[in-house]
């Protein structure tokens, strides 16, 4: 093969590659139960109106489905726990909120925009939330006021310096 087709094939190639990640993507987010989590569908174009995707979770479950810029079908499970954006539709941004996370939540979801041809999944992670360890700050050890010498050196140079000069002007 010459150097000309070699070029050619792996310009078609690099091509290829850049053509198919940009029309998917796949990430992974977390989530901790109780809370909420964005699971993101972002086209990095604008969108002409009106907006349609289609987003599945792992059981195939309607999590939620924007028709024509509006949200249209959502499984019972999802209901009063999903919030898109309506007002970044046109901009390219179908992203969901998942609030008041349960652990059955976890698992891929599938966000399609059938009219540009995008598609992207994310692999949700639902975890317990970490315990938070409260710490106290420990007291300060008792210092003594007055000439006294006090537990730290500091305190000890701060204090011998004016004694020094005390002293020094009594002889």
């Amino acid at each position: 093969m010459c150097v000309s087709q070699w070029s050619t094939l792996c310009s078609s190639v690099v091509l290829l590659c850049l053509l198919c990640s940009s029309a998917s993507s796949q990430s992974e987010r977390t989530g901790f139960i109780g809370d909420e989590v964005l699971l993101p569908c972002v086209y990095s174009e604008k969108l002409s109106e009106p907006v349609s995707a289609f987003w599945r979770d792992k059981d195939d479950k309607v999590v939620l489905d924007i028709i024509d810029s509006r949200e249209d079908k959502i499984d019972p499970k999802f209901k009063g726990r999903v919030v898109s954006f309506p007002d970044q539709y046109k901009t390219g941004n179908l992203s969901i909120l998942i609030k008041d996370l349960r652990a059955d939540d976890a698992g891929p979801y599938d966000c399609n925009i059938p009219k540009v041809d995008y598609h992207t999944k994310i692999t949700l992670n639902v975890t317990e939330k970490p315990a938070v360890k409260i710490t106290t700050p420990h007291p300060e050890p008792p210092t003594t006021r007055g000439a006294a010498v006090t537990t730290s050196k500091h305190h000890l140079s701060l204090l011998s310096a004016p004694l020094f000069v005390l002293f020094s002007s009594l002889k």
